[in-house]
């Protein structure tokens, strides 16, 4: 059994995001999806979640592609983070870009553009990391599944 939160903003933070990120684009296909299954692959593996590389092939993005949006240095994917009616999914850095505040600045960017009064995310539990980040942004833990 997956531990998973789910987190409420209810601190609003006095801090603005210093980047600006870019609605997904077909070109960043084969980008996307290294990093999508790179970010997750680990903790897949270590709670037994199979596949462990969750985009299989092309289908993963027949849909909802249009609530993603990139953070592009050089023409390569930092991170990315979808915004979906009211909730902040899938916010991920690449490996080689974490420990540098990324991660906090696509979650303030992504606050700033969420057109709705609720705003939630879901986290693992085993995603320690992240669940500090959310709390240090506003974010309270309001349930669990």
């Amino acid at each position: 059994m997956v531990l998973a939160y789910e987190m409420e903003y209810r601190h609003p933070v006095d801090e603005r995001s210093t980047v600006e990120l870019v609605p997904y684009t077909h070109e960043f296909k084969d980008q996307y999806k290294a990093l999508y299954n790179g970010c997750y692959h680990e903790m897949r593996e270590a709670l037994n979640i199979r596949p462990f590389d969750f985009i299989q092939d092309d289908s993963f993005f027949d849909s909802g592609m249009d609530k993603v949006y990139l953070l592009i240095k050089d023409n390569e994917i930092i991170g990315s983070v979808a915004l979906k009616d009211g909730e902040i999914d899938d916010l991920i850095v690449d490996r080689k870009y974490q420990g540098q505040g990324y991660g906090k600045q696509i979650l303030l960017w992504a606050l700033e553009h969420m057109d709705s009064e609720k705003i939630i995310l879901h986290v693992a539990d085993w995603n320690k990391r992240a669940i500090r980040l959310y709390e240090k942004t506003g974010f309270e833990i309001t349930g669990r599944a």
